[in-house]
């Protein structure tokens, strides 16, 4: 579509990440873990890795928003070997960037509003739909 002037939620969210460096990429699911987007695009070997990361945050949020003092949580951000994980929700849905373990943490953080104004149509959608049952 190039030339129409019409940006794609997909084509926005690969711009994110080749514009933050070490982003290796952004996922977007649905509460049970069913992937809605994901940028860049690309075929993933193992499908169950996405719902057992999105259970793990929703168990882990709920767990945590029992202790009033904390409040509620915005985001998790988990260290790991090789890369670090980014997982914030915006319900309906939950946003996931993996990022090299050399990327800037508070970069990734400060890039959140704007995933989640990318989202907006599609948060929207997926609300009227789920709303539906």
């Amino acid at each position: 579509m190039k030339g129409s002037g019409i940006v794609t939620v997909q084509t926005a969210l690969t711009q994110l990440c080749r514009q933050t460096e070490g982003l290796r990429s952004i996922t977007v699911t649905d509460r049970d873990g069913i992937v809605v987007l994901r940028a860049p695009e690309s075929v993933v070997d193992d499908q169950n890795a996405d719902q057992i990361l999105t259970t793990i945050f929703s168990l882990t949020t709920e767990q945590t928003s029992k202790i009033q003092e904390l409040g509620s949580a915005n985001f998790i951000m988990t260290m790991y070997d090789n890369c670090m994980c980014l997982q914030a929700n915006d319900f309906p849905l939950v946003i996931r960037m993996i990022a090299a373990k050399t990327a800037n943490a508070g970069a990734l953080i400060e890039l959140l509003p704007q995933v989640k104004a990318v989202l907006g149509p599609t948060k929207e959608v997926i609300s009227r739909e789920t709303d539906a049952y």
